[in-house]
């Protein structure tokens, strides 16, 4: 089609002489009269005259399909026997829709409108046709009552997902896109489709940000007022905004400002009170603090080795436990089934000594493949500490076997060491020697591997003479 026959909404209507639109208009006012007065078929006729006159006007279009659904009540079907009654201008949409006449597509499909305001094929046809014109607000009107009159349609989803990103529209892309992986959850296009709409949201969500930032931040230069000063501006006209408080907090995080960042998030929960992201943030900065509190600490206790200075050191490290076990709390609050959560739960609660109830924790992380081998290892010297030698043992061994080709890691080797010193502790001179000569194999240079396997054979060497 020629270029000067796609014409945009606008252009469209002000081709319409002064007289034509006049007479439109009188058209429309008289059928939302007639709409009103609930002379439905009075009415139906006047919008048809808009539409069909205008075919790029949404208000005409909005107006003469929500005339037809209150004629038919809302019963989401139309006139009985629409089908049947609808059969010729149905034929010659079909074939003004394969000549590509689409102007005679927009008119047979008003046709059958009439008879079916809820047929989502028609919307289909007659959106494609729409857009192929250039009238984009009805094309996307139309498209959209495609989408609802027959929200299973994959056809129509997917057609919708193309024509909604090239304007990007991403939300609105991203929903049809994602009923058509409802109705074809294997469907590869469409799982390609979706992950490019994501990517183009995020990436125009940034551009936007980035544009408003530094038409922002060139208005405050101008105004000598500092970032800071600029957000508490907006934070006090938009309190409730939940993007803004996120780059507030951001914003004093890249700056490494522990103390105004917890601030910020303890003020931004009091406007979101059950924000769970918000209350993670907020403990793990405060941990974050309590750990370089601890360090400074440490610091100064080396340079002086005081009493006072021990004392703040005891003081640091209690707060710093304190703000580890409120964040491994709120990790598993907001996620129970969090094996990484529930071993970091068990480390922790070996190092306070607390061994039996680090073995709960423990064991619940355990059927993760990926920690199974630490946490069997963990188990084991949990076991060991709490005097249940043949249970620690029996994890040792566990640890080793899940270990498998990573056995040269530096926990595989400690698993090995462990759990040769406990056999030999046990008396069972020649499971330590096996486990103690594959870690030989590993690394001979191992801590005191080998005087151990020395002394291993000599008590194998004894037992077997008595």
């Amino acid at each position: 089609m020629p270029q000067d026959d796609r014409l945009a909404n606008d252009d469209k209507n002000s081709r319409l002489s002064p007289t034509v639109r006049a007479r439109l208009q009188k058209c429309y006012e008289f059928g939302n009269q007639k709409m009103l007065a609930g002379e439905f078929d009075y009415a139906n006729e006047m919008f048809s005259q808009c539409y069909t006159g205008s075919p790029a006007n949404l208000i005409y279009l909005q107006s003469f399909v929500a005339n037809l659904r209150l004629k038919y009540e809302n019963n989401k079907k139309g006139a009985a026997f629409a089908k049947l009654k609808g059969s010729g201008a149905r034929s010659q949409l079909k074939v003004a829709e394969t000549r590509s006449k689409h102007e005679d597509v927009l008119k047979n499909g008003a046709e059958l409108l009439k008879l079916n305001p809820w047929d989502a094929g028609v919307f289909f046809s007659m959106a494609k046709s729409s857009l192929a014109l250039g009238y984009d607000e009805t094309g996307l009107a139309l498209l959209k009552h495609a989408v609802e009159c027959d929200p299973t349609n994959a056809e129509v989803n997917r057609y919708a997902t193309k024509e909604l990103a090239e304007r990007n529209l991403f939300d609105d892309a991203i929903a049809c896109c994602q009923r058509v992986l409802n109705a074809k959850p294997n469907d590869y296009e469409a799982s390609g489709m979706m992950k490019d709409l994501l990517l183009q949201k995020t990436m125009q969500h940034m551009e936007r940000k980035k544009t408003a930032a530094e038409k922002e931040a060139e208005e405050n230069a101008e105004k000598n007022i500092s970032e800071e000063d600029a957000f508490e501006k907006k934070i006090a006209k938009s309190p409730d905004d939940r993007d803004l408080w996120d780059d507030y907090i951001r914003f004093f995080n890249m700056r490494g400002n522990r103390r105004k960042e917890e601030d910020t998030i303890r003020r931004a929960l009091k406007y979101f009170p059950e924000d769970k992201n918000l209350q993670l943030r907020a403990d793990d900065v405060r941990r974050e603090r309590a750990k370089n509190e601890l360090d400074q600490a440490v610091e100064l206790y080396k340079k002086n080795p005081s009493d006072a200075m021990k004392q703040r050191v005891a003081a640091a490290k209690k707060g710093f436990d304190e703000a580890t076990l409120a964040l491994i709390l709120r990790k598993l609050e907001a996620n129970p089934g969090a094996t990484a959560v529930h071993f970091e739960y068990g480390q922790f609660l070996m190092a306070r000594g607390q061994f039996r109830e680090a073995i709960g924790e423990l064991q619940k992380a355990q059927q993760d493949d990926s920690i199974k081998a630490q946490c069997f290892l963990a188990i084991a010297r949990c076991f060991e500490k709490i005097k249940q030698y043949k249970l620690a043992l029996t994890h040792y061994e566990k640890s080793i076997e899940a270990f498998g080709k990573n056995i040269e890691s530096e926990d595989g080797k400690s698993a090995l060491y462990g759990g040769a010193l406990l056999a030999a502790g046990l008396r069972l001179y020649k499971k330590a020697e096996g486990m103690l000569e594959r870690l030989a194999a590993i690394d001979f240079s191992y801590k005191n591997v080998a005087p151990l396997l020395d002394k291993l054979a000599e008590k194998l060497n004894n037992s077997s003479q008595e």
